[in-house]
């Protein structure tokens, strides 16, 4: 027995909603320890880091704006 696609769909948005909120809140983290950072070493790896979570996060959020619209659309 298959599971409705569209419920599929939406247990998929709800995932990714979750991730981006998780996401979001690492990334504001990271920028917490980067105000704090006193080592210029410890700093650029935030940085990197910071970049890296930032990028990820950007990636969800469009994943999940891309499937929110075509739950909405009703596909």
């Amino acid at each position: 027995m298959q599971d409705d696609p569209k419920s599929a769909q939406e247990q998929n948005l709800q995932q990714l909603i979750g991730a981006v909120d998780i996401l979001n809140t690492l990334r504001e983290e990271f920028e917490q320890w980067l105000e704090e950072a006193q080592d210029d070493s410890k700093r650029e790896a935030l940085e990197n880091v910071l970049g890296h979570v930032g990028a990820v996060e950007q990636d969800y959020a469009r994943r999940r704006d891309d499937l929110r619209g075509r739950l909405q659309g009703g596909r």
